[in-house]
């Protein structure tokens, strides 16, 4: 029984002087903070620069679906069709036909400003008034 702890305990002081001599041969770098900032910079940029990017839509309105909260717009560059995400409160204050200009947040179809452009009919039709 004797031999047999002996034996242990020797194993244990091995696998314990080992493990210290492995924990200090590890190399450990020392990183100025310099570095970390040149790498991380480049990365906060871009996604700054993909924040940023917002999209202007300029055209009429075809259809509103209240229930919904969409509009649907006729773009005027492309002549196409588009669904936008608008907010209640705006969406009652928007009618069939008008133009407008619509900023989405960048990368949806969600409206972030909603702009309605006056017609040229309704600004002549304001001078005879006059």
């Amino acid at each position: 029984m004797r031999k047999i702890v002996s034996i242990l305990v020797i194993l244990f002081l091995i696998s314990g002087i080992t493990a210290m001599s492995f924990a200090q041969t590890t190399n450990t770098t020392s990183v100025t903070k310099s570095e970390v900032k040149a790498e991380v910079k480049p990365e906060v940029k871009a996604e700054v620069k993909a924040e940023v990017k917002t999209e202007v839509i300029k055209g009429k309105i075809i259809s509103i679906n209240t229930a919904k909260n969409e509009i649907v717009v006729k773009i005027s560059k492309t002549d196409t069709e588009k669904k936008i995400i608008v907010e209640p409160a705006v969406i009652s204050t928007l009618k069939v036909k008008q133009e407008v200009s619509i900023t989405l947040k960048a990368g949806s179809n969600v409206a972030e400003k909603v702009k309605v452009i006056p017609s040229a009919t309704a600004a002549t039709k304001k001078s005879y008034k006059k």
